[in-house]
């Protein structure tokens, strides 16, 4: 299975890096990219079989994501939110909303974006929800079919829900004028009391997945949790292969020796080279410790999770860190809008600004290390 799709995204690779400069001219993917990754499959890897989707191990989605994003960040960033959020929806939601969502198993199976954060309200009433709010960074979702929308359920003690909603019933925002990412159509979008009928909201955001095999035993917040760091090491790869190119067609001169040649660029490039290898190793450790896991009887722990997000902090900013410090040795001519090295780093930057991408990470998993640990006696 990994093999076939590596395969055809390596098949591709041309159209996928020509997509590069439309889509950020465009602000969103354009037309016959989506119907390429379309025809690929590429936003179903995550999707249980009985459904029609591939439901790939995670480590194998992670490989065809990061050799995705080795050819163009935007394409792999819709692939990753295009995978986790229909995937959301197609192991969680009840079956009488599935069967909406999903009539058919043929190969024109639905993409669904949106936002999980819990940016709207929802008030109960017979047969379902009413919605209303507003939600930011909907990646992908100019080619989506359906939106899903994170909520706090009114008088629910706190309670949170995913509404999901057909695109026709929600409103779109074109505020997607960005420095990074542009290409992914990152929109906002709106409702205003809408009716989502029970049928069509997830409820139970903490447990097991209702279809699917062993992929879905984590909540989703897990479920999409191997998505990131794979898009921000194939960035990485292709920003450090990109310089190696550079540098040997450079005739740039620092004190009359090409760049190429100086030590100092060598060991620069030697050390990225290092720190990719090591966040590489890293993120797909903590995938597969999640893995494991969601195949055992006991399952996942507050400290497997906490530290699995911390591993994942960590890789994206490496990451973002080593694009940067092997950036200067291209000298002015990366700074051309043109060349692809000012991109690998602006995506890298936005990739860091994601919301899975914070501090707090390494103090839960910090807290968590304290509390593994027997008292003093």
């Amino acid at each position: 299975m990994r093999s076939r799709f590596l395969e055809a995204v390596r098949s591709r690779r041309a159209s996928f890096e020509e997509a590069a400069v439309p889509a950020e001219e465009a602000r969103t993917l354009p037309a016959d990219m989506v119907k390429l990754m379309r025809d690929l499959r590429l936003f179903w890897l995550k999707t249980p079989r009985e459904l029609g989707g591939d439901e790939l191990d995670p480590l194998e989605f992670c490989e065809v994501l990061e050799q995705l994003a080795y050819y163009d960040a935007s394409v792999a960033w819709a692939a990753m939110v295009g995978n986790g959020t229909t995937g959301t929806v197609a192991g969680w939601l009840p079956d009488e909303g599935l069967r909406e969502v999903f009539p058919g198993t043929g190969t024109d199976l639905p993409i669904c974006a949106g936002q999980f954060g819990s940016r709207g309200r929802a008030v109960p009433v017979d047969g379902g929800f009413v919605v209303s709010g507003r939600w930011g960074f909907g990646s992908g979702i100019n080619h989506a079919d359906w939106v899903v929308g994170g909520c706090v359920v009114e008088g629910g003690a706190g309670a949170e829900i995913l509404a999901v909603v057909p695109k026709s019933e929600a409103t779109l925002h074109d505020t997607w004028h960005v420095a990074g990412l542009q290409g992914t159509g990152s929109y906002d979008f709106s409702m205003t009391e809408v009716f989502v009928p029970t049928g069509r909201v997830i409820e139970g955001l903490g447990t097991p997945g209702l279809r699917g095999g062993d992929l879905f035993r984590p909540p989703p917040l897990m479920f999409v949790s191997n998505e990131l760091s794979p898009v921000a090491v194939g960035i990485a790869r292709r920003a450090i292969d990109d310089m190696y190119d550079l540098a040997r067609a450079a005739t740039r001169r620092t004190g009359g020796v090409p760049v190429g040649e100086r030590a100092a660029f060598q060991k620069d490039m030697g050390r990225a080279e290092a720190r990719l290898r090591a966040v590489q190793v890293l993120y797909r450790d903590a995938v597969a410790r999640v893995w494991d896991a969601a195949r055992t009887e006991s399952g996942l722990d507050d400290a497997l999770v906490a530290r699995t997000f911390a591993q994942h902090t960590y890789v994206v900013e490496e990451c973002t860190d080593l694009v940067s410090r092997i950036f200067r040795y291209g000298g002015g001519r990366v700074l051309a809008l043109s060349h692809p090295m000012q991109r690998h780093l602006r995506n890298l930057s936005a990739a860091m600004q994601h919301i899975y991408i914070t501090d707090e990470n390494y103090e839960l998993a910090g807290k968590a290390g304290l509390e593994s640990r027997p008292s003093s006696p």
